[in-house]
């Protein structure tokens, strides 16, 4: 073998015991910071010893993730983050994300006076750095004379306590550029009332507790003109108000509105009947739906007393039934003036705006799931796509539909059915 070819087959093999850390070595630090800004804080802190180039770089990552997990003490974690936050004090903020939920899984660790100093301090100095995304995971937020974060374009807030109703209302309203939110509530946050009220929040995630045991009744109120993108997943919740809804284009819903199987819908609940009616009307407009079996059976049910609005924009609908009840589908698209309807029996009407179909879980030994695929075949003038997720349909199950389907006659020339 001559040297040239001795040369190339060393550098190969250089390449595959290094090549990709040193593809990373000759990136530029400020590249490198974007790189670590995407791993928790203690990984990028181990990423010193690689590179004898990278020993302090870590203090130039514009972002914090960090969890008391990561320490075998609290005084070592309060000290690292006072230290971080302290180098390049100057320089912006992207990212800060705070996790003190180790401490209360660990120790059974409650909220001291000391903690809320702690975190207020570094709440208000990385405000002084522009953070931008700001996650916060069991903190508890006191009182606050008044809040300001002018530069937080997305919050994320797991199990984080409040004083009351006030103090989590003036966090959001101190937010003036918020695009993005996201609530894991706990069942001790001390929120009866949560308002979220945003000139500038395009979208909105919130998640509920699992404590059914609550004995106030939670609202949430809803007033961001703005808001594209929205998504409830929270059965407790007894209210919902969307005020300013005409820019929804999204909704994932997974709500009961505090009903259960012990508390069923009541037709004589005005109160609960008006508040479903106005909440229906809010999200009427959207254009892409998921909804849950739960809140399908909600809306079933309070469809049989009072009219259901028309859905005149809705192009994609995924409805997921865990026990197979397809009746309880209501008619999302009808005509203006026809009455209420259900899949069975199925309306003269058409579906002038549904585009896309997701059906979850379908029973070939049932007539009603032929009937809800013909439905959408049928009467969907510009369906492009219908899907079936056949889950546990094997072999001749599989084939016996699929004989079905071809049989059924299709309003929309481009529609495909596709059989996963």
């Amino acid at each position: 073998m001559d040297e040239d070819a001795e040369s190339r087959v060393s550098s190969t093999r250089s390449y595959d015991r290094r090549g990709h850390l040193d593809w990373l070595r000759k990136l530029p630090d400020s590249l490198l910071c974007q790189v670590f800004l995407n791993l928790p804080t203690k990984d990028v802190v181990k990423t010193s010893v690689l590179s004898s180039t990278w020993g302090n770089i870590w203090r130039s990552v514009p972002g914090l993730d960090l969890g008391y997990g990561d320490f075998p003490e609290y005084n070592a974690f309060v000290s690292f983050v006072d230290s971080f936050l302290g180098f390049n004090s100057e320089s912006r903020l992207q990212n800060f994300k705070l996790n003190y939920q180790y401490l209360r899984l660990k120790y059974e660790w409650k909220w001291t006076e000391l903690d809320n100093a702690n975190v207020t301090r570094w709440i208000n100095t990385v405000i002084k750095r522009k953070v931008e995304h700001l996650h916060l995971s069991d903190v508890t937020f006191s009182n606050p004379e008044s809040v300001s974060l002018p530069c937080v374009k997305v919050m994320y807030l797991d199990m984080v306590k409040f004083a009351n109703d006030l103090a989590f209302e003036m966090l959001i309203s101190g937010c003036p550029v918020l695009e993005s939110l996201t609530i894991k509530r706990s069942a001790c946050d001390n929120v009866d009332y949560l308002r979220v009220c945003s000139q500038s929040l395009l979208s909105f995630t919130l998640v509920g507790h699992c404590n059914e045991d609550m004995v106030k009744e939670q609202v949430v109120a809803i007033d961001a003109p703005r808001l594209e993108d929205l998504k409830l997943y929270c059965h407790e919740t007894a209210s919902f108000i969307i005020k300013n809804p005409a820019s929804l284009v999204k909704m994932d819903i997974d709500i009961m509105f505090n009903l259960s199987s012990e508390q069923k819908f009541d037709p004589n609940d005005l109160p609960k009947r008006n508040m479903i009616r106005n909440f229906l009307l809010g999200i009427s407009g959207v254009k892409e739906m998921e909804i849950s079996s739960h809140t399908l059976e909600v809306i079933y049910n309070y469809s049989r007393c009072e009219r259901l609005p028309v859905f005149r924009n809705l192009s994609s609908l995924h409805a997921d039934f865990d026990d197979y009840r397809w009746e309880m589908l209501p008619g999302f698209s009808k005509t203006p003036g026809e009455e209420p309807i259900s899949i069975l029996p199925g309306p003269q009407c058409n579906l002038p705006a549904l585009e896309f179909v997701d059906i979850l879980k379908p029973m070939v030994e049932k007539e009603t799931e032929l009937k809800l695929m013909s439905y959408f075949l049928e009467k969907s003038t510009i369906l492009k796509k219908l899907t079936l997720r056949l889950g546990d349909f094997r072999g001749n199950e599989e084939s016996a539909l699929l004989k079905k389907l071809l049989t059924i006659p299709r309003l929309s020339s481009s529609c495909q059915v596709v059989v996963l």
